[in-house]
């Protein structure tokens, strides 16, 4: 994939360009490795080139690729899809990354049987397997360096939509550091873990029950679901933490509303994805 750029107010080398640009130190290595992956006015170019002001810039993103099988029993909605990424809506049931456990079976096995089973698969946000939503996926490593980065200024927002047992209170937040051991697959609270934060608002409750839209300003895993269970609020369906499964049989979360200004075309991009039927029929059952 070709990237071009016209360079600003800028006098230096083109590395430093790059890096401006939002290049990541790891993308420029593997682009100073090839003769011909860097130009600069057409002509070949090495990282410690001059540039300057009007200077016509091009790089040529070769990622390493992989072969997947295609899955041809599950489809995804994709809700926008262009040359850098796309976003879809993710059931539930369905593995984010293929694993031993979900070999042939996963996101990206679906993908190629759109795309094909040669590319480079990189995901901006995983979901656990057994939650359902909006996801984005870049579609090479500059595409994702320049997502990830906005991710970590907090340009990317996304909400969830949470059933959990108990009344909560109208908003809230929590903030427990997870913590892991090496070979488990289920988190912990912990004074040496890492930092998390989540926070909340009670969109409804029920009798023994709350709905709650909920927002990550870190992105630990399974953060959600760990924190609401600490909480004494463990979400229906969440059987690694303490949820009822007698309404649904996996935990009640859905990826419900993502926004983000694309960073190539700089226009804001705003998706929703309307709750799974499972998740539903429990409100439903909660309503009666």
């Amino acid at each position: 994939m070709k990237y071009f750029f016209t360079v600003g107010e800028f006098d230096g080398a083109l590395a430093e360009f790059l890096l401006s640009q939002g290049v990541s130190s790891r993308i420029l290595t593997s682009l100073r490795k090839k003769p011909g992956l860097m130009l600069v006015n057409g002509k070949v170019a090495f990282s410690d080139c001059r540039v300057k002001t009007g200077d016509e810039v091009t790089i040529n993103i070769i990622d390493k690729t992989a072969d997947h099988e295609p899955y041809l029993d599950q489809q995804v909605d994709f809700l926008f899809e262009d040359e850098h990424l796309c976003v879809i809506d993710k059931p539930y049931g369905l593995a984010s990354i293929e694993t031993r456990l979900y070999y042939s079976k996963s996101l990206p096995n679906v993908l190629a049987a759109k795309w094909g089973r040669e590319f480079s698969y990189h995901p901006l946000n995983r979901l656990d397997k057994d939650t359902s939503g909006l996801m984005i996926v870049a579609k090479n490593s500059f595409a994702h360096s320049k997502l990830d980065a906005l991710l970590q200024k907090g340009g990317v927002k996304k909400s969830y939509l949470a059933l959990v047992r108990g009344i909560l209170p109208e908003k809230g937040v929590f903030d427990f550091p997870i913590g892991e051991k090496r070979g488990e697959l289920k988190r912990f609270v912990s004074v040496d873990g890492k930092t998390a934060v989540t926070s909340f608002v009670r969109v409804k409750k029920f009798k023994a029950a709350s709905l709650a839209e909920v927002s990550l300003l870190s992105g630990r895993t399974h953060q959600i679901r760990l924190h609401f269970s600490h909480a004494g609020f463990p979400l229906l369906g969440d059987s690694l933490y303490g949820g009822d499964t007698s309404l649904i049989s996996r935990q009640a979360l859905h990826s419900a509303k993502l926004s983000f200004v694309h960073p190539f075309t700089q226009k804001l991009m705003t998706f929703e994805s309307k709750l799974p039927d499972d998740i539903d029929f429990a409100i439903k059952r909660l309503e009666v």
